[in-house]
């Protein structure tokens, strides 16, 4: 039931909210993304629980960003959360953090900047025969493709995020107590 009520919220809260940026916050997303979307998003599979856990790194052009993921259990329900922390490529700082629900075969979070901004990431899985892209070199995880879709909270659909393949750096992370500050 908390389950419900949360993820209740959380799409409220995304589709009414105002994501709003700041000059110092420059690293939580890449600037743009011209890119055509090659991702089938139809061809989605299951959320793979069990892998997804650890950190994982994303690259486009000059952006490198970390996301550390640990799943969580609810207390009531015995439902899956996840917790989602953004860590700079560059400064290793906590940039941003949020707890993601599944929603169909993807993972759906708000994550709140350490300066206050709101941005809306998406997790999806693909089966690597249905992928127009194989992982990448050096992935850990290879039982599919995972990709990370970063947009405001007006966004409507993947289409209108910017949409990062994620590569599996390690399956062990241990987060640390360092957090964002909220305003």
């Amino acid at each position: 039931m908390l389950r419900h009520i949360l993820l209740a919220a959380l799409l409220i809260f995304s589709s009414v909210g105002y994501a709003h940026t700041s000059d110092d916050e420059g690293g939580i997303m890449p600037s743009g993304d011209n890119r055509p979307i090659p991702w089938p998003w139809s061809a989605a599979q299951p959320f793979p629980w069990d892998d997804i856990q650890g950190l994982w790194r994303v690259e486009q052009d000059d952006y490198v960003s970390y996301f550390a993921f640990k799943v969580v259990k609810e207390k009531t329900g015995g439902g899956r959360q996840l917790f989602v922390r953004q860590i700079d490529g560059e400064t290793r700082r906590v940039l941003a953090e949020g707890v993601g629900f599944e929603t169909g075969k993807v993972i759906l979070a708000q994550m709140t900047s350490c300066g206050g901004t709101t941005y809306r990431l998406t997790l999806t899985s693909f089966d690597l025969e249905k992928s127009p892209q194989p992982p990448g070199l050096g992935n850990l995880y290879k039982n599919s493709v995972m990709v990370l879709s970063l947009g405001s909270l007006e966004a409507r659909s993947t289409s209108e995020m910017i949409n990062l393949q994620l590569f599996k750096v390690s399956s062990r992370f241990r987060f640390s107590q360092e957090t964002c500050v909220s305003h």
